[in-house]
């Protein structure tokens, strides 16, 4: 992570300055290194503005706390919008945290970033919300992080405010992403061969592979995603989570989904010798479409949700980590199994 001189440059109008000196001043005082113009003065005697305040905002600062307001609107709080914008569309990474004081929408920002709320949150819990920011890039830990024993470690001493769900979210966004290809060849009902030919009706093959996907299932809802296996990893309210058992949790997310790709594509990768049983065959392989499909949704949620987590949690957001089982099938797919079905049995 590149190093940086401040760790925030707070943007904002002058007419709300009043308002947001006692959240500069608290920042200060929990150890965060602050731009703060008026702390510059003697530094910025006799250089040119534009250019001191392009740099500040474009190098200096690790984050830009934008204040925005109806005032939002004046030369120089323009041109540190600019600056900050610039730079958080060159590194395409979270840079601008913004922090409302009114419903005035700023130019440049999308609607679906996360912001915290000056008419909600006190000072105090904004302060707090950006020093856990800082914690959680100290620890150079995000969805795309090597996970080892150090990541780990570092991410573990900071403590950002849910860590537990980014170390979780980290392994299965890794895991998810080795089985994407898998995952796509799945609905183009595709798999290499694998060598075995079944040249009857198929009927206790597939009698087989029901029970198969049953144990799947079961083992999957009555021993690994639980009440009680979700609180043994992340800890109940107020107690902190377990390191090992949270990365565990995640590795069996992707372990459950890539036995449910592996059911299947064992359908796709046979050889039937007869039409009819290959046909009951690849419908049967649908029965997996909508578990996964869940399943990589939720993934992709909860990577969405990662770089903002700081100020989904502080907002009151509910984060839910809950693993979807779905285990259902579209009646119209069963329909159309039990006719293939009642054609092999003839």
């Amino acid at each position: 992570m590149a190093e940086y001189e401040f760790d925030v440059a707070p943007s904002f109008a002058e007419e709300d300055r009043d308002r947001v000196l006692p959240i500069v001043d608290r920042l200060k005082s929990l150890g965060v290194e602050v731009f703060y113009d008026k702390d510059r003065e003697v530094e910025m005697w006799g250089q040119d503005r534009i250019e001191y305040f392009s740099e500040t905002f474009s190098h200096r600062a690790r984050f830009v706390l934008l204040f925005s307001s109806q005032h939002y609107v004046s030369k120089w709080t323009r041109l540190q919008s600019r600056a900050a914008m610039a730079r958080a569309l060159e590194e395409h990474t979270e840079y601008v945290l913004p922090i409302r004081i009114d419903d005035t929408p700023v130019p440049g920002l999308l609607p679906t970033i996360a912001y915290l709320d000056m008419r909600v949150h006190s000072d105090e819990v904004i302060a707090q919300a950006v020093a856990q920011k800082l914690a959680q890039h100290r620890a150079s830990f995000t969805p795309t992080t090597p996970i080892t024993p150090q990541s780990v470690a570092a991410l573990v001493r900071e403590k950002p405010r849910g860590w537990e769900y980014l170390l979780y979210v980290t392994v299965v966004s890794q895991g998810l992403e080795e089985l994407e290809s898998k995952y796509r060849e799945h609905f183009l009902r595709y798999a290499p061969r694998n060598g075995t030919v079944e040249h009857g009706n198929g009927i206790d093959l597939i009698r087989d592979r029901n029970v198969l996907l049953g144990e799947i299932i079961k083992v999957a809802v009555e021993s690994v995603f639980t009440e009680a296996t979700q609180e043994a990893a992340f800890g109940a309210p107020g107690v902190p989570g377990d390191p090992g058992r949270i990365v565990h949790l995640g590795e069996l997310f992707v372990r459950t989904f890539d036995e449910i790709l592996e059911w299947a594509r064992e359908i796709h990768a046979t050889s039937y010798a007869k039409d009819r049983t290959r046909t009951a065959a690849r419908i049967h392989a649908q029965f997996a479409d909508q578990q996964l499909r869940a399943m990589h949704a939720v993934a992709q949620d909860l990577r969405g949700v990662a770089d903002t987590l700081v100020e989904r949690l502080t907002a009151g957001e509910q984060i839910n980590m809950t693993v979807p089982l779905v285990f259902e099938v579209d009646p119209e797919l069963e329909r159309q199994f039990k006719v293939a079905l009642d054609e092999l049995s003839r």
